[in-house]
């Protein structure tokens, strides 16, 4: 009865987004990420707070980040900040903003404010049933593949035309129980927005309801699982998409480490022409955990677009951790960032598989021991925005190596992105790479050193290697490679200063190459 009720509301309410209403829209998901920060202080737990003030002085030789026209530039950044991490009562929460007040020695008018947001928290309104998970995001992203990506850094300190600063905004409430011993339900409403400070890509407003039952059968091992959702995103320019499915899933546990799935449904939606186009669907896949340390995942599934794949394989040891991942889907999202994600999600998966039970604040300083002057909020090499529906085929592979003085992390990945809404009367332009072409390819790999020098110092290093091709009804090709080298130390029990070289080259369809000195002071309050 549940399921029927919930498929009723999920065909029959049809959630237009409304542009206009961006801004309440957006007052509404600030508010649920505060009611997750004010919430934990009533409730005890293990929560670490600290402000702090940061100022950068970089001096580069290429401030407009021109192959012709250099200019030298000095440039103050002037960063108050604060973090919280930790967990209590009926709260969790991971926060850090950080407010970068750039000033240009050279040319005043160059003047702005760029902001940095990373916010993830959770509030068990009601005990064992009633929850809201609000999240915030703001960082500086590339706009196109082939015209040079910020080097490795959360605030964009060049005057590039290709970043713009890009805000997500997400909260869900939702409702979780049993119905007695037939199954667990979850009732889940989903309202996000972004918005990009650049004419260039689209702004949107997504509204997506969810409702799932999971139970067994008689047979001890047989489980079963039903999902439906409905979900309608509106843009700024162009008309709504929308996307409507109902999956059933089988699941069977041959033993404590090994599990198959079988799935079908039937999904119905307007990615790809003017009106809904309905299709049926169906896979399998297996979850196995040989050992404690080591767990692989493998599922196929015949979609609308053609198969859709997923693989992941992770694996640790007292002193490394490894991971690769590969997948294959289509993804309907303005301002979607087709790339690595931030510093933080990296190390935070890689600290997730060394110390699985770890606490919040264990975890922030296992990502903090492994980052060293690597700004957390800062996006991994490579990326773009992209606005409308692509299908995205991307592969990764990291691994961690930990010693007692030096830490090496490796990643290297391939995203191959094809427009699916080009021609089909959408009217929506999905990204500024894809006016031109219609299959985009990026390759990127990094390799970060840190060696920890004394009690109170270290020095790292970095090499960041991408390659963006783009083929259709034109070809583009652009090559970038970064080096940056850092030497941190410890002041005072809560100051730290640092001395940086970075060097950025970028060749192809846009051209240019960037040195620069930075010097950082950090105190924590």
């Amino acid at each position: 009865m549940v399921m029927a009720m919930v498929m009723v509301m999920a065909t029959g309410i049809k959630m237009r987004a409304n542009i206009n209403s961006g801004i309440c829209a957006q007052k509404l998901l600030l508010l649920g990420v505060a009611m997750s920060c004010i919430a934990f202080p009533v409730s005890a737990g293990d929560w670490k707070i600290t402000p702090r003030i940061t100022v950068n002085e970089t001096a580069t030789d290429n401030v407009a980040l021109s192959s012709t026209n250099k200019k030298s530039e000095l440039i103050t950044d002037i960063s108050p900040g604060i973090s919280i991490d930790g967990s209590g009562g009926r709260s969790k929460l991971r926060f850090d903003y950080q407010m970068h007040n750039l000033i240009y020695a050279q040319d005043s008018s160059r003047n702005q404010l760029q902001n940095s947001l990373n916010a993830l928290g959770t509030l068990e309104a009601l005990e064992n049933w009633f929850f809201i998970d609000a999240s915030g995001n703001i960082s500086q992203q590339s706009i196109s593949a082939f015209s040079g990506s910020s080097a490795s850094t959360a605030v964009s300190t060049g005057d590039n035309s290709n970043t713009t600063e890009t805000s997500t905004y997400r909260i869900s409430p939702y409702f979780r129980g049993a119905l007695g011993n037939f199954a667990d339900y979850q009732l889940r409403y989903n309202l996000s927005t972004t918005h990009s400070k650049t004419a260039l890509s689209n702004d949107s407003t997504s509204r997506e309801l969810v409702a799932s039952l999971k139970g067994v059968t008689s047979l001890t091992n047989l489980g079963w699982s039903l999902d439906a959702s409905s979900q309608t995103i509106g843009y700024s320019a162009g008309r709504d998409n929308e996307n409507d499915r109902l999956r059933g899933v089988l699941t069977y546990q041959i033993d404590p480490q090994f599990r198959v799935s079988l799935f079908g449904g039937r999904e119905s939606n307007n990615y790809q022409s003017l009106n809904k186009e309905s299709h049926t669907t169906k896979g399998g896949g297996f979850d196995w955990s040989p050992t404690e340390r080591t767990q692989i995942s493998v599922s196929r599934e015949n979609r609308f677009f053609g198969n859709s794949n997923s693989f992941s394989f992770a694996h640790r040891t007292e002193g490394s951790a490894w991971k690769y991942s590969e997948s294959k889907d289509a993804s309907a999202q303005a301002n979607q960032q087709v790339g690595l994600g931030t510093y933080f999600e990296r190390y935070s998966s890689i600290c997730s598989s060394i110390f699985p039970n770890a606490t919040p604040i264990q975890q922030a300083t296992c990502v903090s021991n492994l980052l060293g002057p690597l700004p957390p909020n800062a996006l991994l090499p490579g990326g773009f925005l992209t606005n409308g529906v692509t299908l995205q085929h991307r592969r990764e592979l990291s691994f961690a190596l930990l010693g007692a003085r030096n830490t090496v992390t490796f990643a290297a990945s391939q995203s191959e992105s094809e427009s699916l809404s080009q021609g089909a009367g959408t009217g929506i332009n999905v990204g500024t790479g894809f006016s031109n072409v219609q299959n985009i390819r990026q390759r990127t790999a990094s390799i970060n050193w840190s060696h920890k020098l004394t009690g109170l110092s270290s020095l790292t290093g970095s090499y960041a290697h991408m390659n963006s091709q783009g083929t259709g009804t034109s070809t583009l090709e652009t090559t970038q490679q970064m080096f940056n080298l850092n030497f941190t130390t410890q002041l005072g029990p809560k100051t730290n200063a640092g001395l940086g070289v970075r060097r950025v080259v970028v060749d192809g369809s846009t051209s240019y190459t960037e040195n620069a000195l930075t010097g950082v002071l950090s105190h924590q309050f």
